[in-house]
């Protein structure tokens, strides 16, 4: 197997982990509160926060597409 298919599927392992990261921070106690006073800050002054949920969802979604991507990636001839 070429370092390139190792390196794509390490990616998707590692972002699949990310998501599962974000779901359970999600699901906690910790991230209901984050949530609830994110949605309070959201609406007193309008500006647009995420919470660290989100961005771990958004982390693991981008590596499993450049994994995805480099493993379907045919090699030009």
């Amino acid at each position: 197997m070429s370092p390139k298919k190792i390196a794509g599927i390490v990616l998707i392992i590692v972002g699949a982990y990310l998501c599962f990261l974000g779901n359970q921070r999600r699901n906690s106690l910790v991230g209901s509160v984050a949530n609830a006073s994110t949605n309070v800050a959201n609406k007193v002054d309008g500006k647009e926060r995420v919470t660290d949920a989100t961005w771990y969802f958004v982390g693991g979604g981008v590596l499993v597409v450049v994994g995805l991507s480099s493993l379907l990636r045919r090699r030009a001839s």
